[in-house]
């Protein structure tokens, strides 16, 4: 069936179908990389009074599609936690600045995964974030002992680990900030996405550094230039 999207909020929206009844949907029934807006022309399945398979037939104009109202706190969370992490090499503060960004860009994946949970922005934040602090713990703790015990062997598993945590972050980064490019429809995001990839890629040859730290300058860059309601 053919309808209309009348509403969103939140995680559900409402769609008039063309016989003239209206349709309650949940957003995780939405097929497509856009979010939904009013206005969107669609083209979907009913159960019982709901919408289900829902994909789009007629997309409003490109600017509707990242009409998305976002708080200017976001703008403001992701761009300062992002610049923090940019700034943790200064020496006696830096790990303080670099928690203090953690947190804040915490927040600020929170709030955009609320507009749309489908792109699941938070979940794979907390996934990377976890599962980065296990693995950096490990490494540090192998490499101290590698070079107490000058052992080769616990040097190359370092390495390993070293590579793995990289490709594992560039990975998840990708998912991360092209998953924010698909809902605000900030370019530079797609930029930092695929900066941070190769990066982790990269670490194999020791340069993946230089790349994330420039996936994270365009990351800040992409924050502040985000439009707001």
């Amino acid at each position: 069936m053919k309808g209309k999207i009348l509403t969103v909020e939140e995680n559900k929206g409402i769609i008039l179908g063309d016989d003239g009844e209206r349709y309650e949907f949940d957003l995780s029934e939405f097929k497509e990389k856009v979010p939904p807006v009013k206005g969107m022309v669609v083209d979907f399945e009913t159960e019982e009074n709901r919408a289900k398979n829902i994909y789009i037939l007629e997309a409003p104009k490109p600017d509707l599609i990242t009409a998305i109202n976002m708080e200017s706190n976001i703008k403001y969370f992701g761009g300062l936690g992002a610049l923090f992490i940019l700034l943790s090499w200064i020496p006696y503060i830096g790990m303080a600045l670099y928690l203090v960004g953690l947190i804040l860009l915490t927040i600020a994946f929170k709030k955009l995964s609320d507009k749309n949970p489908s792109k699941k922005i938070f979940k794979n934040w907390l996934i990377v974030l976890i599962i980065g602090i296990i693995l950096s713990i490990i490494l540090g703790a192998i490499f101290i002992s590698a070079i107490v015990n000058q052992s080769e062997a616990l040097m190359f598993l370092a390495y390993l680990i070293f590579v793995g945590l990289g490709i594992f972050t560039g990975v998840y980064y990708k998912k991360i900030f092209m998953a924010i490019y698909e809902l605000t429809g900030e370019t530079l995001f797609k930029t930092a996405a695929n900066t941070f990839f190769w990066g982790g890629i990269l670490t194999i040859i020791f340069i993946g550094g230089i790349l994330i730290f420039i996936g994270w300058i365009i990351a800040t860059i992409a924050f502040f230039s985000m439009k707001t309601k």
